[in-house]
């Protein structure tokens, strides 16, 4: 089976500043069982960002994938050990990975960064 991974831009605004998230592929056909990465790279001055994974389903339902900073990391009960994140902070890339891809998994992939030092993290 193939399916359909879709990807959009996100950005979070502080003061004057723009943080920024950049996903370079609009659209994937995925074979089911294969692995997929997919792509985001990020523009802030902040040495510690919070970092994103989210997804939208073809349901509608928001569902949290996963976040890292520097010190902390949190990953959805569903992603089953089958999803990561490959992060390079020099390179500012946050690219999300899924082995072992599901129809389930089918969705539009939302990658995120936050610069706020209080965020509380929790699943939606």
């Amino acid at each position: 089976m193939i399916f359909l991974v879709g990807f959009s831009l996100l950005l979070f605004y502080k003061g004057v500043l723009c943080e920024q998230v950049i996903q370079s592929s609009l659209e994937q056909m995925v074979a089911s069982g294969s692995k997929v990465t997919l792509l985001c790279t990020y523009d802030t001055s902040y040495s510690n960002p919070d970092l994103y994974w989210y997804r939208i389903r073809s349901d509608h339902s928001f569902q949290f994938i996963l976040y890292r900073d520097n010190t902390q990391s949190r990953n959805a009960d569903f992603t089953q050990g089958r999803f990561s994140v490959l992060h390079n902070p020099s390179q500012k890339t946050f690219h999300l990975v899924i082995s072992q891809v599901e129809p389930e998994d089918s969705a539009t992939y939302y990658c995120a960064i936050d610069t706020h030092s209080d965020t509380v993290v929790q699943d939606v």
